[in-house]
């Protein structure tokens, strides 16, 4: 008998541990759901009451599920082994402590840097001091003694709680339905593009909303056309953008120089000493920037920084919401006519959805270099017929046959003649126009199969980043610049020195001027430096190249650093101040909190 009621004392006291367990959780998940909600003032607030409403119930869910998820891997299995409640209480406390903690220094970190605390964050803020974590530190013994006291004071009035089981239900019913019911719109809005909701994929810590987007095609809800969808018109989980980050004022004037930008796609520096001589020789009666370096080797992402002055990190948000260059909105209402010729007939989505968006483009129709050459000689023709004519900007997009390392050399002798009779004609006109040539690499030479293909390893290259710049720039001197200059300082310079743009570089490029030699400083909130690293990237990373290295970010704050010779320094880590300067210049035009 005694065997017995021991064994029927032992149950009721788990019992009472397990019962109590479910309202310490239920506490902290109104204390998580609170703290949590700040991520939705953090993050950019939609702007619809679909968006909105599904942001709060995802919020309500998810770090339900969270407390939920915790209580039961690291509190509820105790209870069938401890038998004292002390010992039970103190570990709960423990670990809600820890975790209420590492959300509060998560919101930190997302409003900093708009990512999530992981290791490789974690070991960065760590790795100099613990000065960023200090305001949060702080509050570790409030939280604790907050828990202690409710842990006691629930323990106590267990069976009085016990007895308003009936109220809890409904709150529970209501957390299951928000969770349930977060992940069925996100579905819908995945597979519908409805970015009010997509663009909060990232913003709650370790969620990952429902997509299910080979199920939803597999039965007909996604149709064949969802992937190309996603390239026309970018990732609908991108984060949004200010772009300009304010408008962009200039000072008119009357004579405005004319404009010409020829882009030429897989070419690179050693094709243009070795294969053509009549741009090598313009090259040296110009400004020949002989360390100049792409934004990235997807020719695309090269082009798109190139435009609009900012890295290719903002490709997506630049894209999913159609926004034009500030460099051809400028041109635009600068009374500029525009002319556009290009060999695949801007058939990518850089300019159908986002630069010429504000234009009525023809079907894209793929034509010959020669052809677009004469299409331009044609149109510079037309133009200067026109008595008083407006000033002129155009655009000539070149590529070089990729394959046989033979074809490609020899479409880079047919451009070499391309581009000097667009020179040619310019000189005849005698207007005083700005040229810029320039290319987009990412090219890889097999020299033992003698081919040129795409870059698909070493994507931070500097052999493969680097490319030519040649401007010609009138009553500048001619001159072979050696410092480092990357494609997002063109569009800058065009601003300022062209288009006489009075409006801060800041707050529309994250390039610099190339002609200003004292312009090599660059401003990190209140923080002035100077100009250390060239800013480059793709649509998922971020990289910043230093004299001896290349430290690339990816959106998760994960960190990896390469020497020049493209070999990871697993030993080397980042520096919080190297990091913040890199993360803060790249979310500079990212909607975020102040």
């Amino acid at each position: 008998m005694l065997k017995l009621k021991n064994s029927h004392l032992k149950d009721d006291r788990a019992s009472q541990i397990v019962s109590w367990g479910h309202w310490f959780t239920l506490f902290n998940i109104f204390v998580v759901t609170i703290l949590g909600s700040r991520y939705l003032f953090i993050a950019d607030w939609p702007p619809t009451f679909m968006g909105r409403f599904y942001g709060i119930i995802s919020t309500i869910g998810h770090f339900s599920f969270l407390s939920f998820i915790v209580y039961l891997i690291l509190v509820f299995p105790f209870s069938f082994f401890i038998g004292s409640s002390r010992a039970q209480r103190i570990i709960a406390v423990a670990v809600a402590t820890v975790g209420i903690t590492l959300l509060l220094i998560d919101t930190q970190v997302f409003l900093h840097f708009r990512m999530h605390l992981n290791v490789s964050i974690w070991n960065i803020l760590t790795s100099t001091g613990t000065s960023f974590l200090n305001h949060t530190f702080i509050f570790i013994p409030l939280i604790l003694a907050f828990e202690i006291l409710f842990s006691i004071w629930s323990w106590k009035k267990l069976r009085s709680l016990n007895k308003r089981r009936r109220y809890a239900k409904p709150v529970v019913i209501i957390v299951i339905l928000c969770f349930v019911s977060s992940h069925l719109i996100h579905l819908w809005a995945d597979a519908n593009f409805y970015r009010p909701i997509t663009m909060q994929r990232s913003s709650l810590p370790l969620s990952n909303p429902l997509t299910a987007r080979h199920l939803l095609e597999r039965y007909g809800f996604i149709g064949d056309d969802y992937q190309t969808r996603m390239v026309e018109e970018g990732n609908p989980s991108a984060i949004a953008v200010e772009y300009p980050l304010g408008k962009i004022a200039y000072t008119p004037n009357d004579s405005l120089y004319d404009v010409l930008m020829v882009i030429v796609d897989n070419w690179n520096r050693e094709l243009l000493t070795h294969n053509m001589p009549l741009l090598t020789e313009f090259a040296k009666q110009n400004i020949n920037f002989t360390n100049h370096y792409g934004a990235s080797t997807q020719p695309y992402l090269n082009n798109f920084s190139l435009f609009y002055g900012i890295d290719p990190n903002y490709y997506n948000s630049i894209l999913t919401n159609h926004k034009s260059s500030a460099l051809l909105d400028t041109f635009v209402n600068e009374h500029y006519n525009l002319g556009l010729f290009s060999v695949d007939g801007f058939a990518q989505p850089l300019y159908r959805h986002a630069l010429l968006s504000n234009f009525t483009l023809p079907d894209a129709e793929r034509q010959s270099n020669r052809q677009i050459t004469d299409y331009w000689l044609a149109w510079s023709d037309e133009q200067n017929q026109i008595q008083n004519r407006a000033p002129l900007f155009s655009i000539v997009q070149f590529e070089l046959t990729m394959g046989r390392l033979s074809d490609w050399e020899s479409s880079a002798k047919s451009v070499d003649h391309y581009i000097d009779a667009l020179i040619n004609r310019i000189k005849q006109s005698q207007r005083k126009t700005v040229i810029i040539i320039t290319g987009s690499n990412g090219i890889t030479i097999d020299e033992a199969k003698k081919t040129v293909l795409a870059s698909r390893e070493n994507k931070f290259a500097r052999e493969q980043l680097r490319v030519p710049l040649i401007i010609a720039w009138p009553d500048k001197k001619a001159e072979e610049v050696s410092f480092a200059t990357t494609h997002t300082d063109v569009m800058r310079t065009l601003m300022q020195d062209a288009l006489n743009v009075i409006t801060p570089a800041q707050q529309y490029s994250q390039g610099f001027n190339l002609f200003n030699r004292d312009d090599n400083k660059l401003s990190i909130g209140k923080t002035v430096v100077t100009r250390t690293w060239l800013i480059a990237g793709n649509e998922n990373e971020i990289a910043a190249l230093y004299a001896d290295k290349t430290v690339v970010i990816d959106a998760f704050g994960r960190t990896k650093i390469y020497d020049l010779n493209n070999r990871v320094q697993k030993r080397e880590q980042v520096d919080l101040s190297q990091f913040l300067q890199i993360i803060t210049e790249n979310r500079r035009f990212m909607v975020l909190s102040n």
